[in-house]
């Protein structure tokens, strides 16, 4: 016996009066006044007529969203309810003949009710004592499911409402708008919902490809999807599909042949039937959904202008969101973080293995192409690529950038000895050490940043202010530092704050992007039924000169080349790149961030959660093999691309000019000016230094600060210099600007013979710079009177009781020789 939902016949019974009652009230609303008058029915019909008085429109059903990659294919679909809206016309027509042969035959030829169908469900039902056929009609049963009511509500007054509602939709819609909100709205089990959905998911194809089979199947599971579920009970929907089939032969539809060799077909689905798409790459689906529903970059308020209004969207809008991201260059970048590690790394008992983050992006956009959050997100959903992590020397460019705008050329040259130690920094150990020791003597920014010199960037950032270099790596980011800002410590100088590889990978951007920076985004449009909803429209701000960012590109190319990254760059190839390592402190996290023109890629290996020390590794031994595995693939076809030189020239002299003279001359020869009064004994408005000096070859874009004269000549302080040898006090004074008169003053003390006993002005008096200060030397007292010569006094004669002898000594009162 075929199944079914059964009921004892006497409660087939009890629809009588309920199908009457409803006869009776559409008799009151279909039939003219006169006629029902004499029933007594004008309350009923005024009481139809009050209840659909409110009703408008069928409200849009919540729609799932798609995401889409940069090539077109399907990343993932968002969704609270799974269903997709298709248009009538995209089912095939003998799926839609199938659903209107066992829900509603005669739809197109009645109106919101179908008396026939009444009676008729009536007696077979109660014929058979079991629902067997249904009376309601197609816009009975949409209203029921889409007006909020209770479609379990069987008493007069629910059948009431639910008329004068199905009656409203008949007068606002056609017949087949009306079917067409039908097939998109009925639920078809396993969270599926309207035909179209129910097409792939069930048979993987377009629902217009629909076979009569197929259509009669997903017909069938119309009254009962879960009772009549193909994936669980597929004997039942079997049955069910041939009941289909039956009743289009019976309305003659179909022919008896066709119906019997369609029945003896298998129910047969897919091997993938009911497989729902996974989201992948799980971590970019979870940062670009976070990203529209909070808005954190700005640019989604046309979605809504509260998260509740962008999360509806997202969820339930029906969007075609188009994203930056390359499926083939994540897969890549998933292949190179499973590689093993160059240097294996044991970590501690209880610790996580290191995982990779990978991220790149556009250069000459800001789209992020890829953006990897460690090996297995999809197990431990650990966020490690918009996560802080400490850089290390990785963020030493962002010190370059600082002394660049600050006019500090890559020229200057610094102490490298090991270790360098501060007084002035805040921290209790004020030293910095280089990472293999030891130091090559004084050398310049340029083998600083190719060998990575620690100690040279620490004294670096004291000659440019942390402050500086706070402000514009931040710009560089792109960070709000009303929200994220860097604090402004010299540890920054060796990379021990927090920066996530995606931070770090825009601020790259802005260097190889000729000092542009470019907003990172993920979303290049999104669109509704084909109406573009926005797209993306990002702006790229200058934040360096152009001449400072490829400047720091041409000391960035020496690292993989014959710096610190050497060893990984070995079969890199044709294509010119730039980059800079990092290891933060005692080997928690390594980094090698770089770029070519086309692309920037940053890649960060360490533990997360707690970092722990992984012992002898580095940035260019563990991160930059990863980095040229990855971006050899990327690279491979693409064409070689020189970085643009640097402009550079000498820095003219503009001492002696008035102001805005020196101005335009450093401008026109392609520096910027930064101006400063000071007191000097030019004349006022005068410019009586300038740094770099005059000719200084440097990059165009370099600032020179100049100082221009007040007029007023300058004032020092007085040195004190008691105590200090008269050679020693003269370098003193001299090193204010002042001049020195030696008077020496005869001591009885041997202690005080050659050191400055007193000083004129005394120590603290202000002057003018130039002025003379008078110290006064202690030296050993001359002779008296005829005993001997004076201490300046010639020949070999001396005091005591002699006299001076020969004719070199002299007596009495004066002598000398």
């Amino acid at each position: 016996m075929r199944d079914r939902i059964s009921f004892k016949p006497i409660a087939a019974l009890l629809l009588v009066p309920v199908i009457l009652a409803t006869a009776v009230l559409t008799a009151a609303v279909l039939a003219p006044p006169f006629a029902v008058a004499g029933f007594g029915l004008n309350e009923i019909r005024s009481r139809l007529d009050a209840l659909g008085s409110d009703f408008t429109r069928i409200p849009r059903f919540p729609e799932r969203s798609t995401i889409y990659a940069a090539d077109g294919s399907v990343l993932t679909r968002v969704y609270l309810d799974n269903r997709e809206i298709v248009p009538l016309n995209a089912i095939s027509p003998v799926a839609r003949r199938a659903v209107l042969a066992i829900e509603d035959s005669d739809f197109f030829a009645h109106g919101a009710l179908d008396w026939s169908s009444l009676f008729r469900a009536l007696i077979e039902n109660a014929r058979a004592g079991e629902v067997v056929q249904g009376g309601s009609t197609i816009t009975q049963q949409l209203v029921g499911s889409t007006l909020g009511l209770n479609r379990f509500d069987q008493s007069v007054e629910g059948k009431l409402q639910e008329l004068a509602l199905a009656i409203r939709v008949e007068q606002r819609y056609s017949k087949a708008q009306i079917f067409e909100l039908y097939l998109n709205q009925v639920y078809m089990g396993n969270g599926v919902y309207g035909f179209g959905t129910a097409s792939e998911f069930y048979f993987r194809k377009p629902p217009r490809q629909l076979t009569l089979p197929e259509g009669a199947t997903l017909a069938g599971m119309i009254r009962a999807p879960e009772y009549y579920d193909p994936l669980d009970r597929p004997k039942k929907m079997l049955l069910r599909r041939n009941d289909v089939l039956n009743r289009m032969q019976a309305l003659g539809w179909i022919t008896e042949g066709r119906n019997e060799r369609l029945k003896a077909k298998k129910l047969k689905l897919p091997e993938d039937a009911g497989k729902v798409l996974r989201r992948h790459p799980p971590f970019f689906v979870k940062y670009l959904t976070d990203q529209i529903v909070e808005n954190s970059s700005g640019g989604f308020e046309a979605l809504g202008r509260t998260e509740k209004a962008r999360r509806r969207e997202l969820y339930e809008g029906g969007l075609d969101i188009h994203t930056t991201l390359e499926p083939g260059w994540q897969r890549w970048a998933q292949d190179a973080a499973r590689q093993p590690l160059r240097v294996p790394i044991y970590p501690p008992s209880g610790s996580p293995a290191p995982d990779v983050s990978i991220v790149t992006i556009d250069n000459n956009s800001g789209a992020v192409k890829v953006i990897l959050s460690g090996r297995n997100y999809r197990e431990d959903e650990l966020d490690l690529a918009t996560t802080g992590h400490q850089p290390g020397s990785a963020f030493k460019p962002f010190v370059l950038a600082g002394a660049f705008q600050r006019g500090i050329p890559p020229t200057q040259t610094y102490s490298s000895s090991s270790p360098w130690c501060s007084p002035l920094w805040d921290d209790e150990d004020h030293c910095v050490a280089n990472a293999e020791g030891g130091g090559q003597g004084t050398v310049d920014l340029w083998t600083a940043t190719e060998d990575s010199i620690n100690v040279v960037f620490a004294q670096l950032i004291f000659d440019v202010g942390a402050g500086v270099v706070a402000d514009i790596a931040e710009r560089m980011v792109g960070m709000d530092p009303r929200t994220e800002g860097l604090d402004p410590v010299p540890a920054l100088a060796t990379g021990s704050v927090a920066i996530s590889p995606l931070d770090m990978a825009s601020g790259y951007q802005t260097i190889a992007n000729d000092g542009k920076h470019c907003e990172p985004y993920t979303v290049r449009s999104i669109e509704r039924d084909g109406k573009v909803l926005l797209s993306h429209e990002g702006t790229c701000d200058p934040v360096l000169e152009s001449g400072e960012a490829r400047l720091i590109t041409a000391m960035l190319e020496a690292v993989p080349v014959s710096g610190t990254a050497a060893s990984a760059f070995g079969g890199w190839g044709k294509h010119p790149v730039a980059g800079k390592t990092g290891t933060a402190q005692e080997n928690t996290n390594v980094w090698f961030g770089g770029y070519t023109r086309q692309y920037t890629t940053v890649v960060w290996v360490g533990s997360p959660g707690n970092p722990y020390p992984m012992g002898h590794v580095f940035g260019g031994t563990i991160a930059a093999p990863i980095w040229v595995d990855f971006m050899l693939r990327i690279m491979r076809g693409l064409p070689a691309r020189e970085f643009p030189d640097p402009p550079q020239g000498p820095v003219p002299s503009v001492i002696g000019m008035k102001k805005k003279e020196a101005r335009a001359t450093l401008t026109e020869a392609g520096f910027r000016v930064s101006a400063s009064s000071g007191d000097s004994f030019s004349p006022k408005g005068q410019v009586f230094s300038q740094s770099p000096s005059a000719g200084t070859v440097t990059v165009h874009g370099t600032v020179v600060s100049i100082g221009v004269s007040t007029g007023v000549a300058p004032q020092v302080s007085v040195p004190g210099v008691l105590g200090l040898r008269g050679y020693g006090a003269r370098l003193a004074l001299q090193a204010v600007g002042l001049a020195v008169n030696t008077v020496p003053v005869e001591t009885e003390k041997p202690a005080k013979v050659g050191f400055v006993i007193a000083q004129d002005p005394q120590s603290g008096s202000r002057v003018t710079q130039g002025s003379a200060v008078t110290i006064f030397v202690g030296v050993e007292p001359k002779g008296d009177g005829g005993d001997g010569g004076g201490t300046d006094g010639g020949g070999n004669g001396g005091g005591g009781n002699g006299g001076g002898g020969g004719d070199g000594g002299g007596g009495g009162d004066g002598g000398g020789g």
